[in-house]
């Protein structure tokens, strides 16, 4: 196939927004889209290659699969093993295990399957998926192993007038299934193969013809400046917040298929030939390369600064990504991209080595996922912190809602056994769910029965009309089925509520519903323990901080928080709690942040020196019980409150 500067220049403006974004995404904020148009890419090329082939009555797999394994899996399995390497190296063995399991999975390009089947709201920080990056690789080796196969039998004589309506209904029926599951699986939408096919089909139309010829010149011209136009609004105009993958995936795919559209036959338009530059070609060349090495240079980067880098570390990063990407295609890439005449035999010891050498990484991570990450590596210390990192409340699966937890609908009952006795119930989010095995342990001492309504994500407070995304409208009806329930439930004696409430767009109106269900509540005769959250040591902090210093042996002082500084996070949510507290009678307040902050200092850890927390603001069990008092002391005055009243 002829080359084409204008495609090797769009993969440069595939992929250093992508890079960009994953070092900030403030840089380039819709940067994520530099995968879509690498599908588009990928869609034209391989199609247009197969089309070719088998229009000649040429085609093999054989040949076709040797060239699959020369281009891919040489830069792949070295990337992938120099990660290994560095993450045996460095990684504690909770790291290194999910680290290992990954590897399993990305060797076999099973990857999307693995991080989609992993994902969840307890789900390890993508600073620790040194391997997340793989999951678009995994998207188009799964739909290259069923393409050639559909191309072929569509260039059966029988089949060629069907062609094209085959081929559009299998592109439209993916796009409708990634525009649907966008809003009702996201991740789902973003992970599958079968949500994804449309964008490398939509390459495929064009190599195959099935769109008309753009005649003159000013067509031409027009479509690759409206597919510039195009790619450039998503780049600049998505963000974390846009629904994606589905219809808006549209603007960058559709603006890859039209600078790829323009350029055909030849033409030089000003789109192409501005894509066509050195700088633009030459990234594009190592585009591949550069994709593998940016991510785990990154993730290693933030894992073990314990924060996202600077503009000096930011630029040096990417410097060395460029550098190693540049070796990569000069002594691996380039080497095994084989020219002139090839035989069979060559071609069978091609796919012989790919098959092997991927199957020895993923034996590799076998090993280090199925031995727990070769804890042996690790001191004492370390292997009782990662204990307690382990050390959660046994019903979260069961009694927590959410995607991958408990199903909607789930009521729990913990504390002293019986269905006479008064209840205590808790109410929230993930961080209502992390003081339910302090609240167990005063309800069973106590006598009383303890009843958790909990679901991810969904801060308590009165419903609003429910609209917005299918979450938003699942959260919207947990909150009005929770809040009626538990006013007219008359064994309830106290309602105890946490969430996370986050201080910007929004809040104020969620300190309203939240005073609006503390006021229903308490004309239900329902006494109410509003429950603070506890210190936040920022992502890299925390519990991971602390796995990580003391598995390397280096000083615990930097996962500490100071105390000053703590207190000024937490002072917004505090004091809009205290002000509902004062506002309505009979309702206690809890500050978990005084528990663990002295006037100097905020720890992660608990008295004997273990974790107490799991990530860098939910809390393990240990964590939780270290706030009986706390709360032992609220549920008391609660209960002297109700009968002074």
């Amino acid at each position: 196939m002829r080359y084409r500067a204008d495609i090797s220049g769009l993969r440069a403006l595939a992929v250093v927004p992508v890079v960009l974004y994953h070092v900030d995404p403030r840089l380039v904020p819709g940067g994520y889209v530099g995968v879509d148009i690498f599908f588009v890419i990928s869609g034209y090329l391989i199609t247009s290659i197969l089309a070719s082939e088998m229009a000649a009555g040429r085609f093999s797999f054989l040949t076709f699969y040797d060239r699959r394994i020369r281009r891919i899996v040489p830069a792949y399995a070295v990337v992938m093993l120099a990660t290994a390497l560095v993450a045996l190296a460095t990684l504690p063995p909770l790291m290194l295990d999910t680290f290992g399991r990954s590897l399993q999975f990305a060797s076999l390009f099973l990857a999307n399957r693995h991080f989609l089947a992993t994902a969840g709201y307890f789900a390890p920080g993508a600073e620790e998926q040194l391997l997340l990056h793989s999951w678009s690789l995994a998207v188009e080796e799964q739909f290259y192993l069923f393409w050639p196969v559909a191309l072929l039998a569509l260039f059966h004589p029988r089949l060629k007038r069907w062609r094209g309506p085959i081929i559009w209904a299998l592109l439209i029926g993916s796009l409708y299934l990634a525009s649907k599951n966008a809003y009702l699986r996201p991740n789902n939408a973003f992970y599958n193969f079968t949500s994804r096919a449309w964008e490398l089909l939509l390459g495929a139309v064009l190599a195959l013809g099935l769109l008309p010829r753009l005649r003159g010149r000013l067509l031409p011209e027009a479509a690759g400046l409206l597919g510039l136009a195009l790619i450039g609004t998503a780049l600049a105009f998505y963000t974390t917040k846009t629904v994606f993958p589905g219809l808006a995936a549209l603007l960058p795919a559709g603006g890859a298929l039209l600078l790829i559209w323009a350029g055909e036959e030849g033409r030089q338009t000003l789109a192409g030939r501005l894509l066509g530059l050195r700088p633009f070609t030459a990234i594009g060349l190592i585009s591949y390369s550069l994709y593998l090495w940016h991510w785990p240079i990154l993730g290693l980067y933030r894992f073990h600064a314990g924060h996202e880098p600077g503009l000096l570390a930011g630029t040096l990063l990417v410097v060395l990504a460029v550098a190693l990407s540049a070796l990569t295609w000069r002594f691996v890439e380039a080497p095994f991209r084989r020219h002139g005449q090839v035989t069979r035999v060559l071609e069978w010891k091609s796919v012989r080595a790919g098959v092997l050498t991927l199957a020895a990484l993923a034996g590799l991570g076998f090993l280090m996922g199925e031995t727990g990450g070769l804890p042996q590596r690790a001191s004492a210390a370390y292997r009782a912190a990662e204990a307690g990192l382990k050390d959660i409340w046994p019903a979260t699966r069961a009694c927590l809602q959410g995607p991958g937890l408990a199903p909607a609908g789930t009521h729990c009952r913990f504390g002293a056994a019986g269905d006479e006795q008064p209840v205590i119930a808790l109410w929230g989010d993930s961080f209502a769910n992390h003081h339910a095995p302090a609240l167990d342990a005063i309800a069973r001492d106590g006598g009383f029965g303890l009843l958790q309504e909990t679901k991810a994500g969904c801060a308590p407070q009165a419903p609003n009309p429910p609209g917005g995304s299918v979450e938003a409208q699942d959260c919207e009806i947990f909150r009005a089925e929770t809040l009626s329930a538990l006013a007219q439930d008359p064994q309830v004696k106290v309602v105890a509520i946490g969430g996370l409430w986050l201080p910007g767009p929004g809040f104020g109106s969620a300190m309203t519903g939240l005073k609006t269900a503390v006021l229903l509540l308490r004309q239900a005769g329902k006494s109410v323990v509003l429950i603070g959250p506890p210190p936040d040591f920022g992502g890299g902090g925390g519990a991971r901080c602390i796995l990580r210093r003391r598995f390397l042996g280096l000083d615990e002082g930097t996962c500490l928080l100071p105390a000053a500084l703590a207190a000024r996070n937490a002072a917004p949510v505090e004091t809009a709690l205290r002000e509902i507290a004062d506002a309505v009678p009979g309702t206690q307040l809890v500050l978990p942040r005084t528990a663990f902050c002295d006037a100097e200092l905020c720890r992660p850890t608990v008295p004997d020196g273990g974790l107490a927390y799991i990530d860098a603001g939910h809390m393990n069990r240990p964590g939780s019980l270290h706030l009986v008092p706390l709360l032992k002391g609220a549920l008391e005055r609660a209960e002297t409150s109700e009968k002074k009243s």
